[in-house]
């Protein structure tokens, strides 16, 4: 049986992250695996304190602890591998996580797949790592990131055409966008630059 760490706790471990207090929020956390060794949200906040004081390894050592528990079966926790990976540039061997993440999902969950989408882009499989970015917007058209993303590429290989109504969507949509880790503002910044550079590129083609 899964066992959650308390609301009123987790609070508090977030609010010691927040203000960098990591070495308190771990021993709240050990505190809590001391009586339950296995309860997923305290192992999860293990990998994300030393996640966030930039200790990959041992962050590493927590998921690899759990995924084994889970013989990698769970595409949370094959999610966060892959983050780890790939902040280690351990990026083929990232890859292998995300592949087994979309099985195991039957490639309906949109962030396991615009991230899969980065891993194609940094072996060169250019068509391929289009494909899973549009499947992820099709799964999720009110996410700001695949819209960004897909705002992006569109660029990168001068569609400026597809980029410009991607752009026009992103405004139409924009009270309704989904963030999850920036706000807002950090896509409209971008986007309008995106828009300008357009622009000039339409004037001259």
């Amino acid at each position: 049986m899964i066992k959650y760490i308390p609301e009123e706790v987790m609070d508090e471990i977030e609010n010691l992250k927040s203000n960098k207090k990591y070495s308190d929020a771990m021993k709240l956390v050990n505190s809590i695996l001391s009586d339950d060794p296995n309860n997923e949200d305290a192992l999860l906040q293990v990998a994300d304190i030393y996640y966030r004081s930039w200790e990959i390894n041992k962050a590493s050592k927590a998921i690899d602890f759990f995924n084994s528990k889970k013989d990698l079966n769970d595409p949370l926790w094959l999610y966060i591998k892959w983050i780890l990976e790939m902040e280690k540039n351990n990026w083929q061997e990232a890859k292998t996580f995300l592949q087994k993440g979309i099985i195991l999902t039957n490639a309906e969950n949109h962030e396991i797949l615009r991230c899969y989408w980065l891993c194609e882009y940094r072996y060169g499989n250019r068509e391929k790592w289009i494909n899973f970015l549009r499947d992820s917007f099709t799964l999720n058209n009110k996410d700001a990131e695949v819209i960004f993303n897909l705002i992006e590429i569109y660029i990168l290989e001068h569609k400026y055409e597809k980029a410009n109504n991607m752009i026009k969507y992103f405004h139409k949509n924009h009270d309704n966008l989904i963030t999850i880790d920036k706000d807002i503002e950090h896509y409209d910044k971008k986007i309008n630059l995106f828009e300008e550079f357009v622009r000039i590129q339409k004037m001259f083609n």
